[in-house]
């Protein structure tokens, strides 16, 4: 049976540095965020799909991943347990596609901390985007351990946090 596991957190919590992590550990970890065609903009007002990407999302403008492609993605696995590492304003409506969600927290300082390391014109580089993504973190994370995510300690070096969600997703 293959397991397909979800690896998520709100910005700058480590999702693409622990997906490299599972990576160089040998597993299949896939940063979904990077698939092309697979996230879209989405105005939550109108469901209108918006030009651009992750770096023009603000209030009022969703991350969506398309559930369709993801599960054709997800169909195509080859090993026997994979991680699907990423973030999406529609986490509700994919997460019964996975077997497990693991839920990546770090504190508001280390999460701050990290996205200040972004590169201009990226999600977070602005302080705009730390100050909105610090908004609502706190609920978020709330809502998804409510739903049974299980949490990580994303404060860890990279390989350490990726032994954790291995440990986690084992059957």
């Amino acid at each position: 049976m293959k397991t397909s596991v979800l690896v998520t957190a709100v910005s700058g919590s480590g999702k693409s540095t622990v997906c490299e992590a599972l990576q160089d550990l040998g597993y299949n970890a896939i940063d979904i965020e990077s698939v092309s065609g697979l996230y879209e903009l989405v105005d939550e007002k109108t469901g209108k799909v918006l030009p651009g990407d992750l770096e023009q999302i603000s209030d009022g403008v969703d991350w969506n991943c398309n559930k369709t492609k993801l599960i054709e993605l997800m169909s195509a696995q080859t090993t026997d347990l994979a991680f699907y590492c990423g973030g999406m304003s529609n986490t509700d409506d994919i997460w019964d596609a996975f077997k497990s969600v693991i839920i990546l927290i770090a504190s508001d300082r280390t999460t701050q901390k990290r996205l200040l390391t972004r590169k201009a014109g990226e999600f977070g580089s602005t302080q705009e985007n730390r100050d909105w993504v610090l908004s609502w973190k706190h609920d978020l994370e709330d809502r998804w351990l409510k739903m049974g995510g299980i949490q990580i300690n994303a404060e860890h070096d990279p390989n350490k946090v990726a032994k954790a969600i291995i440990l986690s997703a084992r059957p």
